[in-house]
């Protein structure tokens, strides 16, 4: 069975999507890069459908679904508070930087079956994140990683084996972020650690040893 692609869609309490250019783009560049129909403007239609049509209160995930003959469905749920104190750890798995669809948001993910998996009876942890096979900082299961170094803020570049997420490509353009291959010894030399992606924002969190 073909893997789908995926997009995880904040919808904010006043039923705006923030950041639903930025998530066409990327789902047309990866329909393009894996030969997946690509649906144009019925796309962007399908979504604001959806969320306009949502009828609880506060911000929502959005989650569509594309599979490769270009059927499209469409998921959504409230999305809870984020609590005060995140945590991270480090994966005790390696990723292989070289693996072509780390680079894009498909229900194919075997790297992170474990983690997937485990974080769910860890609530306090809000992501596992990974180093690649030479050592250098990746990304979490769910979210790109940021550190801050005498004042400036890095990200890993995606040559490191990591999803170019929307989040992070708003951070970069806005110059917020720097793109740098980052280490375990910068991760713990690190002034101020932060993860993001397009649900929850670009948020502090705390590294938690194992």
């Amino acid at each position: 069975m073909q893997p789908e692609l995926i997009e995880t869609i904040l919808v904010d309490a006043e039923r705006r999507v923030p950041l639903l250019a930025r998530h066409l783009r990327r789902l047309e560049h990866s329909c393009k890069a894996l030969g997946y129909a690509w649906g144009g403007g019925a796309v962007e239609s399908d979504i604001m459908i959806a969320a306009l049509s949502l009828n609880t209160p506060g911000a929502h995930r959005l989650r569509l679904l594309a599979a490769r003959d270009g059927n499209r469905h469409i998921q959504t749920a409230v999305l809870p508070p984020l609590p005060a104190v995140q945590e991270i750890m480090l994966a005790p798995e390696a990723l292989r930087s070289s693996e072509p669809l780390l680079r894009y948001k498909t229900t194919y993910r075997p790297w992170y079956t474990k983690t997937i998996e485990w974080l769910p009876a860890h609530p306090h942890i809000f992501d596992l994140v990974y180093l690649n096979e030479r050592g250098e900082l990746c990304e979490g299961s769910r979210s790109n990683v940021y550190l801050r170094l005498d004042g400036e803020w890095y990200t890993p570049p995606v040559d490191s084996g990591c999803l170019p997420g929307v989040q992070r490509a708003e951070l970069l353009d806005t110059g917020n972020a720097k793109e740098r291959v980052l280490t375990l010894a910068d991760l713990h030399a690190a002034e101020e650690i932060r993860l993001s992606n397009a649900l929850r924002g670009w948020f502090t969190v705390t590294l938690r040893e194992a």
